[in-house]
């Protein structure tokens, strides 16, 4: 999602209506051509889109009454039944390419995919999805705020931003390496990320330059969950897949070190806040 700059005297709430409406076209545009289910890539856009829009629903909750039917409930639910597919989607397509599988693996990993994809395209067509799906355009031409969504957008940036950060630094991933700790260490970053691209536009560079090393540490950490995600679904690992996943593996950790270091710093993580305490 290409950053804007905020007018200079936008309101929080007229803001939350733009970032609501760019994440609804965003998955909702993607819905044709996913239930037709040929190609990957609208799946996985449907699957980001989705993303954003709770990650809106996350930050401007306070500022806006979102309607009836598009609770995060609803939507972490679609974005569930969107991961499901996607992840299998990904692991067809890494295993696809390697030798010494047993016979047995991508037709049972397809035929998952296959009952994944029924139970999506079942939730698509469904009452829930549409009811998110109506309710949001009714928001959208006539948004409802709460008292918060009249303060000005750039003197709230601070108080938005510096608890983000705070979050992410405190995660107890930066200090312990176990596999389901930095899985959700991916998962804090992942919805951080996407926060602050939403105001992006009224930072400088350093922000841009931040985002992308959270892109960076997101897909890094999303490859250790897929590589954990590989190994229970095909069970007996063979030679060839055992030495792609431990050279993956000893690139992780000798890349990972350097970053956790850096994240554990203070003064990186004081010039981050200070960073986020100065709009422009």
């Amino acid at each position: 999602m290409t950053a804007r700059r905020n007018e200079p005297n936008e309101r929080l709430g007229e803001f939350a209506r733009r970032v609501v409406r760019r994440s609804f076209r965003h998955f909702s545009k993607e819905e044709k051509a996913v239930l037709r289910d040929t190609d990957p890539e609208p799946l996985h856009q449907m699957r980001v889109g989705m993303r954003r829009l709770r990650a809106a629903c996350e930050t401007f909750g306070f500022a806006v009454r979102w309607p009836e039917g598009a609770g995060d409930r609803v939507i972490g639910r679609i974005s569930r039944r969107l991961g499901r597919v996607r992840d299998l989607d990904v692991l067809l397509a890494k295993l696809s390419d390697l030798e010494g599988l047993d016979e047995g693996v991508l037709p049972a990993l397809r035929e998952r995919r296959k009952e994944a994809f029924a139970g999506l395209r079942r939730t698509l067509r469904g009452r829930r999805y549409r009811a998110l799906c109506a309710g949001l355009r009714e928001w959208i031409g006539r948004p409802e705020y709460r008292s918060a969504g009249a303060l000005p957008m750039r003197p709230a940036l601070p108080d938005l931003l510096l608890p983000l950060g705070c979050r992410l630094f405190l995660h107890a991933g930066w200090d312990a390496a176990t596999g389901e700790i930095l899985h959700d260490l991916r998962k804090r970053v992942k919805a951080i990320r996407y926060q602050a691209e939403f105001f992006a536009g009224s930072y400088g560079e350093e922000l841009a330059a931040w985002i992308a090393e959270l892109k960076t540490i997101q897909d890094a950490l999303g490859g250790l969950q897929d590589r954990v995600v590989l190994r229970e679904a095909v069970g007996h690992v063979g030679p060839a897949l055992a030495a792609t996943l431990a050279a993956e593996e000893e690139a992780f950790t000798v890349w990972w070190a350097p970053v956790r270091a850096r994240y554990r710093d203070p003064a990186f993580r004081e010039r981050v806040r200070e960073m986020l305490a100065r709009p422009r």
